[in-house]
C-alpha cells in the first residue's frame, strides 16, 4: 500500500468514527449525522441544530471530504445598504476573495435565526448593532470573528478598518485650503461616522476655525432633506458628507434640484467615493476613497490564517485612504 492510499484510508476511518460517535451521542442515525456534517438537505432544522451543538460540545470538527472551510459574512438585517452601497460592496469583495482561496461563503439573511444551525469555521461582521455584537461576542469563544470598521474592538479581537479619523482631517484641510468660510459636516450614526466627525473637528480646529455645533450633524436615515436644508440656512458654504452608500449623491441632488443651489459655486461638497458613479455626477464629485477591496483582502487573509495553521500577523489593521479631487469644491 502506498502513502496516498494509506492517507485516504485514515481520513475515511476518522470520518466514519466521528459520524458514529455523534450518532451514539445524539441518538440519530449515522445517515442523518452524515447529512448534517456534509451540509446536505432533508434534515429538520431542530435536528440539524442538535447535532451541530453536540459536535461542538464534543469538540468534533471532522475533516469530511469534500468539505471545505466555510465562513459567514454578516450584515445587521435592518441596515439599508445590504443590497447596494457600503455593506453590499464590501460583502462582494469578501465573497470573491474567499472564493479565490477555496473557502465557502454563506450570507445569512437573519443571523439570529440561522447561525445556530450552521457549522462555521469563522465569521466576518460587516455591519452590526448592539444585539448582533452580543451574539458575536458569545461566538468568539468557539470560532474566530473578524470585524469590519469596528473602532471599539478589544485587544484580543480581530478587526480591519479604514482610517476614518484621517478622512475627517483630510476633508477639513481641503476645505480650509480652498478658503471655505463655514464648512459643515453631515454624517450618519455609528462608530465610523463618529470617527470621521472627530477627525473633522480636529482638522477645523487646527486650521483656525471656531467650531459651530449647528454645522456638525450626525443623524439617522431619512433625515437628509431636513438636515441639508438646516445646514444651508445656518450659513454652510461647504459640506463634508462621508460614506460609500451614495450619501453625497443624495446631498448633491437636494442642493441642486430641491433647493436650487449650484455646486460648487454656492455650496462646495466632499463625499465618499462610489467607484464608477461619483466621477460621472454633475459636477463630478470630490471624494474620499475608502480601500474597500484592500479591507476585504486583509480580512480574508486574517480569517484564513485564523482557521489555518499559520497565525495572523496582526489582530488590528487600519488602512489608509485618499482624497480624489474633482469639481465639486470651488
Amino acid at each position: 500500500m502506498n502513502l496516498t492510499e494509506n492517507s485516504t484510508q485514515n481520513r475515511d476511518g476518522a470520518r466514519k468514527s466521528t459520524i458514529y460517535d455523534l450518532a451514539r451521542h445524539t441518538g440519530f442515525s449515522p445517515g442523518t449525522v452524515s447529512r448534517v456534517l456534509n451540509n446536505r438537505d432533508k434534515v429538520r432544522p431542530e435536528t440539524r441544530e442538535r447535532i451541530l451543538m453536540a459536535a461542538r460540545e464534543l469538540d468534533l470538527k471532522p475533516q469530511v471530504a469534500p468539505r471545505t472551510r466555510q465562513v459567514a459574512i454578516l450584515s445587521e438585517p435592518t441596515y439599508t445598504d445590504r443590497i447596494e452601497g457600503y455593506a453590499a460592496t464590501l460583502t462582494a469583495h469578501l465573497a470573491f476573495a474567499f472564493s479565490r482561496r477555496n473557502i465557502g461563503v454563506v450570507l445569512p439573511s437573519d443571523p439570529f435565526e440561522q447561525l445556530p444551525s450552521l457549522f462555521l469555521d469563522g465569521i466576518v461582521a460587516v455591519t452590526f448593532d448592539s444585539r448582533l455584537l452580543e451574539l458575536l461576542s458569545r461566538m468568539e469563544s468557539r470560532i474566530p470573528v473578524v470585524y469590519m470598521d469596528r473602532f471599539d474592538a478589544g485587544p484580543e479581537q480581530y478587526r480591519v478598518c479604514s482610517d476614518h479619523y484621517r478622512s475627517g482631517l483630510i476633508a477639513a484641510e481641503h476645505f480650509a485650503t480652498r478658503g471655505m468660510k463655514h464648512p459643515a459636516f453631515f454624517g450618519g450614526e455609528g462608530q465610523a461616522f463618529a470617527e470621521r466627525l472627530r477627525g473633522y473637528r480636529d482638522g477645523l480646529s487646527a486650521a483656525g476655525y471656531a467650531l459651530d455645533e449647528r454645522l456638525l450633524v450626525q443623524a439617522g436615515p431619512g433625515t437628509h432633506q431636513a438636515v441639508v436644508t438646516r445646514l444651508v440656512r445656518n450659513g454652510a458654504d461647504a459640506v463634508f458628507v462621508p460614506g460609500t452608500s451614495f450619501q453625497a449623491m443624495e446631498c448633491l441632488h437636494l442642493l441642486t434640484y430641491v433647493m436650487g443651489l449650484r455646486v460648487p459655486e454656492d455650496v462646495s461638497l466632499i463625499g465618499g467615493e462610489n467607484e464608477g458613479i461619483s466621477a460621472i455626477q454633475c459636477p463630478p464629485l470630490t471624494t474620499i476613497e475608502e480601500p474597500l477591496r484592500d479591507m476585504a483582502e486583509a480580512a480574508v487573509d486574517m480569517l484564513d490564517r485564523c482557521t489555518g495553521e499559520e497565525p495572523p500577523r496582526e489582530r488590528s489593521l487600519v488602512l489608509p485612504l485618499r482624497l480624489i479631487s474633482r469639481n465639486s469644491v470651488r
